[in-house]
């Protein structure tokens, strides 16, 4: 998936999760954010969700990785490797994404995923983007919306990098990272970050 954004927006969004309630209201109400947790490390920043629930919808879920402890089955773990390698792992599945910067203004997202049983698996995606989309087809609409964001970022009226240090420690950690690869970079004369 192509957007039109910065990759450090892009790795900042899936970090963040004030936008939740919002633009993700189905997923707030299933996972309010007083039921995550926030983790930091030098090479890495996250969240983790304590309420988690296995299954789509009608009680159904993906068969549970073999020798995961039943204790923890509610929780989720969403960190980002720094840079640009995003984690979502779960009981039934985990996923992998990759945010490859094109461009200063151009990001492509690779996706993997993996479950037990792909035929379900398989099953389980198609259920969700026709959910998601209303029809099963990839939307447009999922991309569209990045471009509105960069202009407002780009607007001098936008206070950009305010950050409460309540929530959004994570994305702080992520700035802090960057920020000391890219002055390491412009110190010796190169130019890695887009």
């Amino acid at each position: 998936m192509d957007l039109n954004a910065n990759w450090k927006l892009a790795v900042e969004n899936y970090l963040e999760a004030y936008h939740l309630p919002t633009v993700h209201p189905e997923l707030n109400r299933v996972s309010p954010l007083a039921d995550h947790e926030i983790h930091l490390d030098e090479r890495f920043a996250g969240q983790i969700s304590h309420c988690y629930s296995l299954g789509v919808g009608k009680g159904e879920h993906l068969p549970v990785f073999p020798d995961w402890p039943a204790d923890v089955y509610s929780e989720a773990e969403y960190p980002v490797l720094f840079p640009n390698t995003l984690l979502g792992i779960q009981a039934d599945h985990l996923f992998v994404m990759v945010v490859i910067p094109e461009a200063c203004d151009k990001t492509r997202r690779k996706l993997g995923s993996t479950a037990l049983g792909t035929s379900r698996w398989t099953l389980v995606l198609r259920s969700c983007a026709k959910a998601s989309t209303g029809s099963g087809q990839r939307s447009s609409q999922r991309t569209s919306g990045w471009s509105p964001v960069c202009r407002r970022a780009e607007s001098p009226q936008v206070l950009m990098g305010v950050l409460t240090p309540l929530m959004e420690t994570a994305t702080a950690r992520f700035h802090q990272w960057v920020g000391e690869r890219v002055s390491v970079s412009l110190n010796e004369g190169r130019s890695v970050w887009n």
